[in-house]
């Protein structure tokens, strides 16, 4: 089903979002409500001081209970009533949730702001669209392990009304799946769908004409890849999967880049690692750390990676060692720009010492480019 297929193989902004799946696939793949829809309804936009934000789901399953929040009071009880109009028309609506009044000690939601919820009708379609185009589409990038989003039209003119709730699927490259065959709204869901996915966060934006488009990232697991797999990659091997990235290690060594040490990686690639960066799919959702068992096959790598994509791109080695390197290749004309975003040394100053140590803080220093932190690097020298 499709609400499942958008869903399911993806982790988002969404409290309990595996329970919510899980309940979610057994209700509309259970045999004895086939035919019965649901309703989605989804918050679009926030503004002041609201329970939820947007990305917020809740289930309204006239054949079940309902299942997630949209924040309580009597304002999902609007959203609740409106959701059974919504199901008996086909129609998806928009609905302005106020909280303004709902400030009272009897209130569950003491707050102080306005919710706008989009409310769509669940079952074979979703948005006009079938099922299994939208699935098709979100299960392609998937395979091939791109950050995805889906785009949904939020707002219409009437003269383009049957075009509300209609939905395409971008992927980190920009690439666009399901179009909404207008030139002028398709290149607008693309383009927003990058600053999203780069975002990692939901958001809805007004487009000249009366129009909406509200973009939900479904990102994969960031990618990890580890150039070198001695002791300080083997390190961040075991702790980069805690912090939610898929490991791929590289190195030409057999007997240091093998299961036996690596457990955890995802993928492990015994090759020559300035010819195995190459060979690497593109990604924005990628960082590249080299720790390689010499300083000049950590320069080789870098320059390899430099014209890869990445959000985050570190080589270890002192503070002297690395401005050689940085300063050799700038003297081979690379671009100033992207040597400027290179996190040489690499790491977060918690005063690590053992490769352990210098993993949690290469991995905390990932972090903190990937969320926008604040945090202040420090030179790691170490070598794996």
């Amino acid at each position: 089903m499709v609400v499942d297929a958008i869903l399911g193989p993806y982790t988002r902004g969404v409290d309990d979002l595996d329970a919510f799946v899980a309940e979610l696939r057994r209700r509309l793949s259970d045999p004895a409500r086939a035919g019965r829809d649901l309703v989605v309804a989804s918050i679009v936009r926030d503004r002041g001081s609201t329970p939820r934000k947007a990305g917020a789901k809740m289930l309204i399953d006239p054949a079940g209970p309902q299942l997630g929040t949209v924040g309580g009071g009597c304002g999902e009880a609007e959203v609740v009533s409106r959701a059974h109009r919504v199901l008996a028309t086909g129609e998806p609506q928009r609905l302005e949730v106020s909280l303004l009044e709902e400030d009272g000690w009897e209130s569950p939601s003491i707050c102080g702001g306005v919710l706008d919820v989009f409310l769509e009708r669940c079952g074979e379609t979703l948005g006009g669209v079938p099922a299994t185009e939208i699935f098709a589409a979100l299960d392609t990038a998937r395979a091939r392990g791109l950050a995805a989003a889906l785009v949904s039209i939020t707002r219409a003119p009437r003269t383009h009304a049957a075009l509300l709730g209609r939905k395409c699927v971008v992927d980190e490259r920009g690439v666009q799946r399901l179009p909404f065959a207008d030139a002028t709204i398709d290149a607008a869901a693309v383009e927003q769908a990058l600053r999203a996915l780069a975002r990692g966060e939901p958001s809805e934006e007004a487009l000249d004409g009366g129009w909406a488009l509200f973009v939900e990232p479904l990102v994969t697991a960031p990618e990890l890849v580890i150039v070198g797999a001695g002791h300080v990659g083997q390190a961040l091997a075991r702790v980069a999967p805690a912090a939610g990235f898929a490991v791929t290690v590289l190195d030409d060594r057999a007997s240091f880049a093998n299961p036996h040490r690596l457990p955890e990686a995802r993928a492990i690639v015994v090759a020559d690692p300035r010819t195995a960066l190459t060979e690497l799919p593109q990604r924005r959702s990628r960082a590249i750390v080299l720790v390689t068992r010499g300083h000049k096959l950590d320069a080789d790598c870098l320059r390899v990676a430099l014209g890869l994509d990445w959000f985050y791109l570190g080589m270890i080695g002192s503070r002297r060692r690395v401005r050689r390197i940085l300063e050799h290749l700038a003297g081979e004309g690379l671009d100033p720009d992207r040597l400027a975003r290179v996190h040489a040394p690499i790491g977060l100053d918690i005063g690590a010492e053992t490769p352990g140590e210098i993993a949690v803080a290469v991995v905390a220093e990932i972090v903190d480019v990937r969320r926008r932190g604040r945090a202040t690097a420090v030179s790691l020298s170490r070598r794996g």
